[in-house]
């Protein structure tokens, strides 16, 4: 453990970027400190500076923009459970942010930004942005950028954390006529996931499913365009299995669960999560 850490607290966003521009290598930002915390106790890493952004308004808080749901990088998980702008737009993500687990202190100090930053394979939230087409803002002392998150998981050139700060998380609102679900297979109440599935379905002639399944790969797994023309028929469970039976091909193993029992309950959430959203949708 470095004992020689410096500590920086930046007043505004424009200080926080020209100080990760000026520091660079070895600095780490710090904002609920759920995910960097243990690391940090356990010796995992040993930052030369930490960059405390917990006191940036700018950060916070959920409002309807013309772009669509705003929610800053250090919005806490507890606001997202109980916001009322987000349980009445984007219901899916208020429901998946209720299943995050370790009680009120991660919920009341976690923060979304954190979630998305860490990209930790068990977080609840990423899956859901992702159905929604969530975007990002990333700031920089260049300036900002607003990229897809799902091009933002991919891409290895982002400098997130050393160069570049999250600030805020824009997702489109939800057609009320959607159907949804979020299912998460779990050993205890709280825990990590060993499986989860995040549906969003519009009805037709055939079914238009948005399928991501989470906690069995280093990255959710987007099933969409292998359920193209899906029906809900007698076929609807085996077809949605035999879609995660192939899509699966590097499941990950730990004490939740080894790599063949995740790969096998990736098909059973799905088709869980596939059947509860269908019958949300409004009969004719």
């Amino acid at each position: 453990m470095n004992l020689r850490m410096q500590y920086a607290r930046p007043r505004n966003l424009t200080q926080a970027t020209g100080l990760l521009d000026a520091l660079g290598t070895g600095t780490m930002i710090i904002a609920g400190g759920q995910e960097l915390m243990p690391h940090l106790n356990y010796g995992k890493i040993s930052p030369s500076v930490f960059l405390d952004i917990s006191g940036l308004s700018e950060l916070k808080g959920i409002e309807e923009t013309a772009e669509g749901i705003s929610i800053g990088a250090l919005t806490v998980h507890r606001q997202i459970q109980t916001d009322t702008v987000i349980n009445e737009a984007l219901p899916l993500l208020a429901y998946a942010a209720r299943q995050i687990g370790g009680g009120r202190q991660v919920h009341n100090q976690g923060t979304i930004g954190g979630n998305i930053v860490s990209m930790h394979p068990l977080y609840d939230i990423i899956p859901a942005l992702l159905a929604l087409g969530a975007q990002v803002e990333i700031a920089s002392a260049e300036g900002t950028e607003m990229v897809a998150l799902s091009q933002l998981m991919t891409d290895t050139s982002h400098q997130l954390g050393t160069k570049e700060l999250l600030t805020r998380i824009v997702v489109p609102p939800m057609d009320v006529d959607q159907g949804w679900a979020y299912k998460k297979l779990k050993i205890t109440t709280g825990s990590y996931g060993s499986a989860n599935a995040v549906v969003v379905v519009d009805s037709g002639d055939n079914l238009n499913v948005q399928l991501l399944v989470g906690a069995v790969s280093e990255l959710p797994i987007d099933l969409t365009s292998s359920l193209v023309g899906l029906q809900n028929n007698s076929e609807l469970d085996n077809q949605i299995e035999a879609a995660c039976d192939a899509a699966v091909s590097d499941p990950i193993s730990d004490q939740r669960g080894h790599a063949e029992y995740r790969k096998a309950m990736a098909g059973v959430v799905a088709k869980r999560a596939v059947n509860a959203a269908i019958e949300m949708l409004p009969t004719s």
